[in-house]
């Protein structure tokens, strides 16, 4: 989408009223700050793994995040985007669902967002799509999957939104032999009771999942109903890596540090590419898990496409991420893939 400034000109006294008229339908949408989110205690412990210690710390009080408040009408916002931007970071940001951005943008899944590109932001007044909608998210490589792979869930846990919704987070843990890709999962939210509540489907952060790693997921349930006190998260879909996707390549993590920067939570290492051949399309996932080892935030960062890590090379990575809650991040996990030209 452009945007430019037309100035009309025209000739007699017609030219004032009408520059008037034009200058009073221009509006704005202003994000309001509205308190930090509130963790609810939710979900499975995830089970034995290697994690990278945080640091001793001092916790730094995080500032209230800006949250945009819907209008009265679904009247769209306009995100500039920003160095580090994704797709999934965006909608994460906003609290809406990754297929709304796609779809008020006219953009797919696989595509790269540009530094100073203009995003719709759709802030619809319901509770978002339906799981219909959300069971076919935009990208190049959905296929139909008759049968889920056995994998795992991990890690889950819920927390309220500032406006009074519910994410539910965690992550897909692949427990076969083989990489696997194109992960969605389903969250039901359950009653004390043990009753279903209402549910949504989400793809997990990853494109390519090496076995024994694990990729986080965010489902986001925007006007939840009342007497949530848990959640049930089941694998929707789950693809070995075949033709189309053979193209991803795993690379390797090191000299991993975090720590608060601030308000956020910094962290840092480098990418090595082991294999013989260049890669490019380099994406990086970092989780944080609280005490209880259930999942408090991730984020995932894509570099342009134009960047090239050749066979044997490395580069440093560095990634900022607000947690959820208040509890202070025990230990985090970096993933990181690419794609072979």
């Amino acid at each position: 989408m452009r945007y430019s400034n037309r100035r009309w000109l025209d000739r007699g006294w017609l030219t004032l009223p009408l520059l008037i008229f034009l200058t009073a339908c221009n509006a704005v949408l202003t994000p309001q700050p509205t308190p930090t989110p509130t963790a609810l205690v939710a979900g499975e412990a995830r089970p034995d793994a290697t994690f990278t210690p945080a640091p001793d710390i001092v916790l730094t009080p995080i500032p209230p995040t800006p949250t945009l408040t819907p209008s009265p009408t679904p009247t769209p916002v306009i995100h500039i985007v920003e160095s580090g931007d994704t797709l999934f970071g965006v909608a994460l940001e906003y609290g809406i669902t990754l297929n709304a951005l796609l779809s008020a943008n006219g953009l797919d899944a696989s595509q790269y967002l540009r530094i100073g590109q203009a995003l719709i932001i759709p802030m619809p007044l319901s509770n978002g799509p339906t799981d219909a909608e959300l069971a076919a998210p935009g990208g190049s490589f959905l296929l139909p999957t008759p049968t889920p792979l056995p994998l795992s869930t991990a890690g889950i846990a819920l927390y309220t939104t500032p406006v009074g919704g519910i994410w539910c987070m965690g992550e897909v843990v692949n427990t076969t032999d083989t990489p696997i890709t194109n992960l969605q999962v389903r969250a039901v939210l359950i009653a004390a009771d043990g009753a279903a509540l209402a549910s949504g489907v989400a793809l997990a952060a990853a494109d390519y999942l090496p076995p024994g790693a694990r990729a986080p997921f965010a489902v986001l349930f925007r006007d939840p109903p009342g007497g949530v006190v848990d959640a049930r998260v089941t694998i929707l879909r789950g693809e070995t890596v075949g033709a189309i996707t053979a193209g991803f390549m795993p690379l390797d993590v090191t000299d991993t540090v975090g720590g608060f920067s601030g308000p956020q939570y910094r962290v840092s290492g480098r990418l090595s590419n082991p294999q013989s051949v260049a890669v490019r399309r380099i994406a990086t996932v970092v989780t944080l898990y609280d005490a209880e080892e259930r999942v408090i935030g991730y984020r995932q960062s894509l570099l342009p496409p134009e960047v090239v890590l050749e066979g044997g090379q490395s580069r440093e990575f560095q990634i900022l991420l607000t947690p959820q809650g208040f509890d202070e991040p025990h230990a985090f996990a970096v993933l990181a893939w690419a794609v072979r030209p």
